[in-house]
Parts: structure tokens; C-alpha cells; sequence
């Protein structure tokens, strides 16, 4: 009952801002607000409701509750969009939906972060004890189960015997499973080649200095992790998760793997460090694909188009 009362009045506050304001849309972008959004929005009679899937529906079976509530979201939006074709059909699957009214926007990255980052890469390198023959992977994601450290340490240590002088790198926050993740690492024998380098303000700068990219996610919508590592330049071993098939779709020296299973990880990781080093022309190639595809020019156009619909 005071969920319900807490809602309620959440609605009528959206529903006053909305009437005296008049947007030309009302965009709304995660679960909940997607049904505040998207009722307020209809009641106060707004002329663009827009409503946003940001990842796979997973939150439905951690929460059955958001189930209905997406629905009702869904049949009140003039407009539902999707940051990747796969989770426009998972959404589709879950929902009952017809996935050809999805519109498809991808994220946008901040592409000038990525400019002269080369220049940084021996400076980067000898800051975190790097030797110019060994080899720098790096995962860049905050320390949470589902990103899939675990599995990603697991393929590791599969993937160090094969080829000497192999370090791992791990950006990001530690959301409490730091420690078991370094303990895993020591018990499988390679703790003194993996370094938990906490939260990074400086990832561009950060992935100058490395040599292979992974995205070990059990899901994803649309990974900007992903497209980083790819905006600079590098090769990436990725979970056929989400969105990462449409990412590295075309890009050379790029393999997706199965989530949750170390086993296929370490192929993947030994298929490009099989391939070491890789061509020059393939690194430009993944950072001009990038910008061709995914800049926040592009990304912000699309949204223009798409909010000028309500004039």
C-alpha cells in the first residue's frame, strides 16, 4: 500500500511539471520511470511520450512485478527505443511486442577522448610496470559478479602457459568481491600477474598502454566499455552477450566468446594473442569504424529527429 502511495504521488508530481510545461517530449529512460514517465505523460495529454530499454529485460525475473509494469509502459509510449537490436528483440520476446516499432538508437562516446591517446601509451605502460615484450589485457568494469572477472581470471590462467609474459589489468570499482577475485587469482598461480587497479578517471589514457580489450559480461545491452576499447584502437575477446555482436560487427582481430565459460574465454584470448602483434592497418581500422558509427554527433541527431516528431 505505500509503494502504491509513493507511486501515486510520484505520477502526480510528473503529471503537474508536464501541464505546465508542456515538453515537446517526454523521454523517460529505466524501468520504473518508464511506467512514471509514460503514465504521467498520458494523462497530462503530452505530445511525445518516449519510453527506453537500456539492457536486457533480466530485471523482470529479479523483479515479476516490473513485468506488468513494462507492458503497461510499452502500450502507453508513442515511442519505445532500444540501444541495440538485441535488446529491441529481447524486448520484443518478453513483452509480446512488435520489434519493427522499436526504434534502435545506440549510445554515442565522446570520441575526441580518444584523440593522440598513442602519445600516452609508453608513459601509461611504464607507470603500471609494463616491459615493451609483455602483453597488457585489461577489463574495465566495476568489480560486480555478472561482468564476469571471475571467469575472465579463470581463462587467464588457461591462457599464461601458452604465452609468456601475459599481464591482467582490472579498472573499476570494487563493489565487494575484490579480494576473492585476488585470492582466485593466487590460488590458480598467476596472483602476481593480476592487479586490481580500482575506479579510473583516465581510461583512454589507461587502454593507450594495453594490447588486448575483454568484455566478459553474462549480459549487456549495449556496452560502452565495449566501445572504448574499441575507440582505442584495440583487439577485444567479448561475450556474445547484448549488443557486443552489432559492436564489433566487421572489426579484424575481434572474438566473441560464451558467457559464463572461462574455457571458450581463454580461446578467445588465444586467438589474438596467436595473432600478436597485429597488423597497424587493423587498429585504425576499429578506431575509424568507430567513429563512423558510434560518435555522440550521430547519437544526439538521431534524438533530434526523433523529439521533433512531437512538435
Amino acid at each position: 500500500m505505500k509503494a502504491m502511495l509513493v507511486l501515486s504521488a510520484a505520477v502526480a508530481s510528473l503529471v503537474a511539471r508536464i501541464a505546465l510545461s508542456r515538453p515537446t517530449a517526454v523521454h523517460a529512460l529505466l524501468p520504473l520511470t518508464n511506467f512514471l514517465g509514460a503514465v504521467a505523460g498520458r494523462i497530462a495529454f503530452a505530445r511525445l511520450v518516449i519510453t527506453s530499454r537500456r539492457g536486457l529485460g533480466n530485471h523482470q525475473e529479479r523483479w515479476p512485478r516490473l513485468k506488468r509494469m513494462d507492458r503497461i509502459a510499452n502500450r502507453l509510449s508513442h515511442v519505445v527505443v532500444a540501444n541495440s537490436h538485441a535488446v529491441a528483440a529481447d524486448m520484443a520476446a518478453r513483452d509480446d511486442y512488435d520489434v519493427h516499432a522499436v526504434k534502435v538508437i545506440p549510445n554515442g562516446l565522446d570520441l575526441s577522448r580518444f584523440d593522440d591517446i598513442e602519445n600516452s601509451r609508453a608513459e601509461t605502460r611504464l607507470k603500471l610496470g609494463l616491459s615493451p615484450d609483455e602483453i597488457g589485457i585489461v577489463i574495465v568494469a566495476n568489480l560486480i559478479p555478472y561482468k564476469g572477472h571471475r571467469d575472465l581470471i579463470q581463462a587467464f590462467a588457461l591462457a599464461s602457459p601458452r604465452h609468456s609474459g601475459l599481464r591482467l589489468f582490472m579498472a573499476g570499482q570494487d563493489r565487494g568481491i575484490r579480494e576473492a577475485l585476488l585470492d582466485e587469482a593466487a590460488r590458480l598461480g598467476v596472483g602476481s600477474k593480476v592487479q586490481a587497479l580500482g575506479s579510473r578517471t583516465d581510461v583512454p589514457v589507461l587502454l593507450a598502454g594495453m594490447d588486448i580489450g575483454v568484455i566478459a559480461s553474462h549480459e549487456e545491452g549495449f556496452c560502452n566499455a565495449l566501445m572504448e576499447k574499441l575507440a582505442a584502437g584495440l583487439p577485444v575477446v567479448a561475450t556474445n552477450v547484448g549488443g557486443n555482436p552489432e559492436a564489433v560487427s566487421g572489426m579484424p582481430g575481434c572474438v566473441l566468446v560464451e558467457a559464463r565459460d572461462p574455457a571458450d574465454l581463454a580461446r578467445g584470448l588465444l586467438a589474438v594473442l596467436d595473432r600478436m602483434p597485429e597488423p597497424l592497418a587493423d587498429r585504425k581500422f576499429r578506431q575509424q569504424t568507430m567513429r563512423q558509427r558510434y560518435s555522440i554527433a550521430a547519437m544526439v541527431d538521431d534524438y533530434e529527429r526523433l523529439y521533433l516528431a512531437g512538435r
